[in-house]
């Protein structure tokens, strides 16, 4: 018998199939649903970003604390005190390690630019505005003298000194 799609060989032999098995076969051959990658991955930048911000903000803090004392003064010493209140108060520390030289903060200043900086800081932050003069027990009064008097002329009225205790602190 002739086919229409031509003549079979006789060494091939064909095998009837069954679609619905091919199609059994085929499921059982798929890869677990567990094992498959998850669609849902959770996202990491978020956190990394917090993660930089507060590395930054102590980076930050911490220089701001450091600067008030990163100039070394032998500061001189005395048996009572008050310690500075840890509040909301704005503070200006001018240090003198020696004669003749000033930093407010880390910045060596003269004198005029002292007074600028005074009164920049009082009209920037206000009445409760306080100086802490860091200066070194070698340092004559008369040196001393004109910086508080410039505070007191740019309306600073709390100007403290910062000594060293040697006996009990309030």
């Amino acid at each position: 018998m002739r086919q229409p799609w031509g003549e079979v060989p006789h060494s091939l032999h064909l095998l009837p199939v069954d679609i619905h098995a091919v199609a059994m076969y085929t499921a059982l051959m798929r890869s677990p649903e567990h094992l498959k990658p998850l669609v849902g991955r959770m996202n990491l930048t978020p956190m990394i970003d917090v993660v930089f911000l507060l590395i930054i903000f102590f980076i930050v803090s911490n220089n701001m604390i450091q600067q008030d004392t990163a100039i070394a003064v032998d500061l001189p010493t005395a048996e009572t005190g008050i310690l500075p209140q840890e509040q909301e108060t704005r503070r200006l520390t001018i240090s003198i390690p020696q004669q003749g030289t000033l930093y407010v903060g880390t910045e060596l200043v003269d004198e005029e630019r002292l007074r600028r900086i005074l009164a920049d800081s009082r009209r920037d932050w206000g009445e409760d505005a306080e100086v802490c003069i860091r200066t070194s027990r070698h340092v004559l009064y008369g040196e001393i003298r004109p910086i508080m008097q410039m505070a007191m002329e740019n309306g600073f009225v709390h100007v403290s000194f910062a000594v060293q205790a040697t006996g009990p602190s309030r």
